[in-house]
């Protein structure tokens, strides 16, 4: 095996790509794309955003924001809100040609066209020496219908999520199912 050093490692492993909606205090919409994030217990989201982000500056004044799962058809788009900031260009939503509507539980934006937006109302911020962590309380989740299986469930392979990769600096798509999670490993059991 090869040694990488941390700078080599980047960010390791690929991540969802997440698209973060806020308004700010005159109701612009803004996105920013994120892939510092996960869903925690008891259904609550972790956001890693540096303070210097008007997404984090956002978030703090109106206490909400969405979450969008980027998918290939939205890639661009996200693309775009990581490559400029809302500083850069104040409007930057609105040179996306892109629509949005309220969420229904939060006051933050859905882009019209999405698959699944998790709603969030804004818990805390955690400010530690290397990382300022945004926690929000998950206050609902949309899902377009047509990305549920029979069961009612969402089927990850309908929602053309991407992923970023750091290795690659690339964006990926969900590849196969190759298993169930809690079942593949019975077959070492000790019993």
């Amino acid at each position: 095996m090869k040694d990488l050093t941390a700078r080599e490692f980047g960010y390791g492993h690929p991540t969802p790509l997440f698209m973060i909606g806020t308004y700010d205090e005159v109701g612009r919409v803004n996105f920013m794309n994120s892939h510092w994030g996960a869903l925690n217990h008891g259904g609550y989201i972790n956001l890693n955003i540096n303070t210097n982000k008007k997404t984090h500056r956002n978030i703090e004044a109106m206490r909400a924001f969405t979450v969008t799962l980027a998918t290939e058809e939205l890639m661009p788009y996200a693309d775009f809100f990581g490559t400029y900031s809302g500083y850069q260009v104040p409007d930057k939503f609105a040179k996306t040609g892109l629509t949005v509507q309220k969420a229904k539980h939060v006051n933050a934006p859905i882009i019209d066209g999405s698959t699944l937006v998790i709603e969030c109302e804004l818990v805390e911020v955690l400010y530690e020496e290397h990382i300022h962590t945004v926690i929000g309380r998950v206050a609902n989740v949309s899902v377009d219908e047509s990305m549920l299986d029979a069961t009612g469930r969402v089927d990850a392979g309908r929602l053309g999520m991407i992923f970023f990769d750091s290795f690659s600096r690339g964006y990926f798509t969900l590849g196969n199912r190759v298993g169930d999670a809690w079942s593949e490993g019975r077959v070492l059991s000790p019993r």
